[in-house]
This record gives C-alpha cells, structure tokens and sequence, in this order.
C-alpha cells in the first residue's frame, strides 16, 4: 500500500506529545508520507521543528479562518523566507473563509486569505483551503488567482457536485476525509464517485473526523486507510489501487514531496 496523508495536524494538543508512536502506527499502515497542516502563528513555528522529526513528515504553513483574528502582515511574512528555503515545507495553507463558525470576523478573513494566496503565487507553492458556506467568496478568489497560475487543493470537501464542478474547473484537487464513510453522507459519495482520478486526494484531518468504524476516537493518519478503503469501493477500484492513485496526486500537486530533503 502506498499511502499519503495529506492533511493532518500532528501540531493540535492532542496529538504532539505522542509523535513517533503515531508515525509508526503510520507506516505499519502503509503510510509513507505525511502532510502536517499549521493553522497559526504558534503551530507554524511548531511545524518547522516536528518536519525534522521524521523523513516521511512534510508540513504547509498557514493561517486559517478561525485563527484569522491572529493575522498581521509581519506574521504571515515569516512564513515566506521559510517557504522558499524549507524543501519539506511543500504548501500554503491552511488557509480560507468560513461563516459557519465566525471566531474570526469575516473581513480579518478575507485579508488574512487574499494575503497567503499572494504568498503562495510568490512562493510557487500549492494552497491548502478550509471552505465552509463560503463558496462563492472562496471560489471567486480561487478563480482570479488560478488564472495567475495557483494551484491548491480544496480540503475536506463536502460541498454539492455543483461546486465540484467549480473547482475542478479551475484545476483544483478535492480532498476527502473520513466524512465521506460516514452513512448520512450520500450526496457526498456521488462527489467522491464523480471526481477525476487525476483530482482527487485523501486526509484524515486528524485528530478530527474519525472515519467509520472508528467514530468517536482520537483520529490519526494510520487511519487513512479506511477512508481508502471506502473510496476505493465507491469508484469500484481495490484500495490498492486508489492509494497508488492519491499517491501520484499528492505528489504531482505537493511536488516538493517527490525531491530528495
């Protein structure tokens, strides 16, 4: 099995003091690379020191919509040097717009978002974006930029196949997390049926989203392998198959995953 996580937050508190344990259970899976997500300042500084930890550990550097109150330029700046420089720093992100939960007011948003996806086109590097009931706000800007060569991915998507379409029409891959196994969530595995095989990704989110049968529990990306599993039944692939798959796109987006470090 040839596995890539590319969404997980090996930074969250519930996950960062268990590390190798957690990278191991990993691998014993199949999992050969991991994408660790930073979210704020602080993680963005903790993602740095956990890359060195391990060869299959890479990370993205950002700040997402909740912690968007956190944005000021000479924050957002320390991550260019860093992005330029760092080969296991191989994206932007997370970045995004959410109106579901406003922990951060809508226009400190918008400027932290338009910010990094200039940072990104700068750096040349791929954005990973939270979206949620924001779809015309991120997908407008997502357009603008991607007609200026961005590339990203739109993570843990679980929009309409309408809204698919949209990004998928500029080029973006769609990431699915362990949402997709659950029961109420049929619309979504139409999506998930529907994707390219050239576009679609697989995450875990961890330590969220726990896929099924493991609902209720700690996530984390050994569990990558059943949300695999399920795509891979839904799109009438062998898990093996799919994973080689999500693979080949992990790395042809993420590219930086594919050079020597």
């Amino acid at each position: 099995m040839h596995l890539i996580d590319t969404h997980c937050h090996l930074v969250s508190d519930k996950l960062k003091n268990n590390l190798p344990e957690i990278i191991e259970r990993a691998k014993a899976c199949g999992v050969k690379k991991i994408i660790n997500i930073a979210y704020n300042p602080q993680t963005i500084i903790l993602a740095q020191e956990q890359v060195k930890t391990s060869d299959i550990l890479y990370a993205t550097l950002g700040i997402q919509p909740h912690d968007a109150k956190e944005f000021s330029i000479e924050e957002a700046e320390k991550v260019r040097p860093v992005a330029l420089t760092n080969k296991k720093i191989v994206g932007i992100g997370e970045i995004g717009l959410d109106s579901h939960y406003t922990l951060s007011p809508i226009d400190k948003q918008i400027e932290c978002f338009e910010y990094f996806l200039q940072i990104a086109l700068d750096t040349n590097l791929p954005i990973v974006v939270h979206m949620r009931e924001t779809h015309n706000e991120v997908y407008s800007r997502i357009k603008k930029y991607s007609q200026k060569g961005l590339k990203g991915v739109i993570h843990c998507f679980t929009g309409t196949l309408e809204q698919a379409k949209d990004y998928l029409s500029e080029n973006f891959y769609l990431s699915f997390s362990g949402i997709v196994t659950f029961k109420n969530a049929s619309e979504l595995h139409e999506v998930a049926k529907y994707v390219p095989h050239d576009k679609i990704l697989i995450e875990t989110d961890s330590p969220y989203l726990s896929p099924v049968p493991l609902r209720g529990k700690t996530n984390e990306p050994a569990h990558i392998l059943h949300t695999c599993e399920f795509i891979a039944k839904l799109r009438n692939l062998k898990p093996e198959e799919l994973a080689e798959i999500t693979a080949k796109n992990s790395e042809d987006l993420f590219y930086r995953l594919r050079s020597p470090v």
